[in-house]
């Protein structure tokens, strides 16, 4: 028998429904937009609710809340859920307040939650590991209804049961999970130093090798040998500058041949055609205005997509230096309810340009660094994955329970009674 199942064996739970253990409120209420401007309170946003088992009270989120404001305030045990969302699946989404609270906290209007009778019941550690195991997950899907959006019936919530383990379970449980989700969490901070490590590193030394200083002064043996010097150019004169060209995204596909990019590094979708061929380098010119990228193989490029193409300068050469020119470029974006960066200001754009033997030389170094990054980005990651994936196994594992047995045990009780 499995250490698991030692846990759980002779366990007696109890099913009880979510409107017998607690009472539903919702969020704050009657609030503009210029009351989150400057506000003097604390309050839980919806992405908090919705990324976080446990709700993370550190954030900077504020609302005005005037004195004597009848609004309800968060404690320590709360069950948070998210109201709606534009599929079921991602409904109900929970979230629980696991440390005591120092001072006001609010919800916010878009979420609900549950406080609880009597807060022995469940432990505040365990409910987020219940709350969000598939089981239950199931069942407060099927309190959603909609059509464009689906919101959350708290009728339904109310009738919605939950398995109750003893405390003593719980906190067993608990101590398995924990194990796993922090393990995690330090696999990710591990990650992200190791990542702005290698990209500190990275940048460094691409905006050395593209300096003035060092293109003049530390390549004068390359310079020499190939007879060339250092040349300074406008874009627009040694580089052809093409505008995408605007698909109706009724046209697109999840997957095809050809992605399409319109207005982000990601593609929009994609296309059955291609309207440039690949090694080129774009410079996003609204939405994600100023951005840049480099496609190796064919794609299309929608009309919020500048594409830059040479003859005389090697294209990866054109995209280490823009980058590196990144924020002078982020500048020159007018800023608007849509962030726009004009054709204009990227012909302007000046291009230091040593010999081809030197781009390739640069190009070279840059490219082992990307390497490095790319290799970096995917060995923890597939850790990361791994650690989830046990812990949801485990997750699963520990807070299923047999709902039949349930139903025999009641049935039994009842016959039991009706003899008496």
């Amino acid at each position: 028998m499995s250490k698991m199942d030692e846990l759980l064996r002779n366990e007696k739970v109890e099913w009880k429904k979510l409107g017998d253990i607690g009472t539903f409120y919702g969020g704050i209420t009657a609030k503009s937009k210029s009351d989150f401007i400057n506000g003097n309170a604390k309050f839980i946003t919806y992405k908090n609710v919705y990324s976080n088992p446990a709700t993370i009270l550190y954030s900077d989120e504020k609302v005005k809340i005037n004195k004597n404001e009848n609004q309800r305030k968060l404690m320590y045990g709360d069950i948070i859920f998210t109201g709606s969302s534009e599929t079921p699946e991602e409904c109900g989404m929970s979230s629980v307040i696991t440390d005591e609270l120092t001072e006001n906290v609010y919800l916010n209007s878009f979420c609900f939650f549950l406080r609880l009778n009597n807060k022995d019941i469940l432990l505040p550690n365990f409910s987020k590991h219940l709350f969000r195991s598939s089981a239950i997950r199931k069942k407060i899907v099927k309190t959603a209804s909609g059509v464009t959006r689906f919101n959350v019936s708290k009728d339904l919530m109310k009738e919605t049961e939950i398995p109750i383990p003893s405390l003593e379970t719980q906190g067993k449980i608990v101590k398995i999970l924990d194990k796993f989700t922090n393990y995690v969490t330090e696999l990710q901070a591990e990650l992200q130093a190791e990542l702005q490590a290698r990209n500190k590193q990275y940048e460094y030394y691409r905006d050395m090798l593209l300096s003035e200083k060092y293109l003049n002064n530390k390549s004068m043996e390359l310079f020499l040998k190939c007879n060339n010097s250092i040349k300074k150019c406008k874009l627009k004169n040694v580089a052809k500058i093409t505008r995408g060209k605007r698909l109706v995204r009724s046209d697109l596909e999840e997957k095809g041949k050809f992605p399409v990019f319109q207005n982000s590094l990601k593609p929009l979708g994609y296309y059955y055609d291609k309207n440039f061929s690949g090694n080129k380098t774009c410079v996003i010119s609204a939405g994600a205005a100023g951005e840049i990228f480099y496609r190796e193989n064919d794609f299309w490029a929608a009309d919020d997509v500048f594409v830059i193409d040479s003859d005389s300068i090697l294209n990866k050469y054109i995209y280490y230096f823009l980058l590196s020119k990144q924020k002078l470029i982020k500048t020159k974006v007018r800023k608007a309810s849509v962030p726009r960066l004009s054709r204009e200001e990227i012909e302007r754009l000046e291009i230091l340009i040593p010999s081809v033997e030197l781009q390739k030389v640069i190009v070279e170094v840059l490219d082992k660094f990307q390497d490095l990054l790319s290799d970096t980005q995917g060995l923890l990651p597939e850790e990361i994955e791994k650690r989830q994936k046990q812990y949801e196994y485990y997750r699963e594992k520990l807070l299923t329970f047999d709902e039949e047995y349930v139903e025999r045990e009641r049935e039994r009780e009842h016959i039991s009674l009706t003899r008496i």
